[in-house]
């Protein structure tokens, strides 16, 4: 097929491309505003060496995903329940935490999903502080020059995570795009032995048309 067919497809066909884009697209539309709204909430913490010591400032940043590890549980899940007076199970406040370590800032990132904004602010926050004061009952064994603290950032901000409606609507009309090309590819190897024009026919048989008969009028 040369550059003309293509032409003569996107004439004939294109209509179909783009009803099925935008069929798609709006169902996606449609689909993303019947989902209710999820809310992520976002909690940084700073961990900071007594002194800067390169050692352990090294052994502080190593320690960090252990820190972790020792805080973010289902355990302590719980803590967050009671202390927020919650109507969740532990299960589902630890399901909905994320943690995240970043060992180049000496910072964790505490991220709570759910579907009321205030709530997953209220949870990121509580679990921050647990984090800061199991760091202070850790650090009060410890030389002064030996602790390591955990510093509260700014409070939490929640946003809207899910749905994200004007992404669910581009790759709606992209995937809308793609199988309406799929439909016309289909439609025109179903027909591709039909002569329609004097294109058609020259080309097919290799023969230059020199006439034809008219239709009925």
């Amino acid at each position: 097929m040369d550059f003309q067919d293509y032409l003569r497809i996107a004439r004939r066909r294109g209509w179909i491309v783009l009803l099925v884009a935008v069929i798609a697209a709006v169902s996606a539309f449609a689909f993303s505003r019947l989902q209710a709204p999820v809310y992520k909430s976002t909690m940084e913490l700073i961990i900071q060496p007594a002194r800067p010591d390169f050692g352990l400032s090294q052994s502080a940043k190593q320690l960090i995903d252990s820190y972790i590890g020792i805080i973010f549980t289902r355990r302590y899940a719980d803590v967050v329940r009671e202390q927020l007076q919650l109507d969740y199970s532990p299960e589902r406040i630890f399901g909905s935490t994320r943690v995240a370590s970043d060992g180049a800032r000496y910072a964790v990132t505490i991220e709570v999903r759910d579907y009321d904004g205030d709530t997953a602010n209220r949870i990121s926050k509580a679990w921050a502080q647990l984090f800061v004061d199991w760091r202070n009952r850790e650090n009060a064994k410890l030389r002064r020059e030996d602790r390591v603290d955990a510093i509260m950032g700014d409070d939490p901000e929640y946003h809207q995570d899910t749905p994200r409606t004007s992404v669910n609507v581009i790759a709606g009309a992209l995937l809308g795009s793609l199988v309406g090309l799929l439909i016309v590819a289909a439609l025109e190897w179903s027909q591709a032995n039909l002569l329609r024009t004097q294109y058609d026919a020259e080309r097919r048989l290799g023969l230059r048309v020199i006439g034809s008969i008219p239709g009925e009028t």
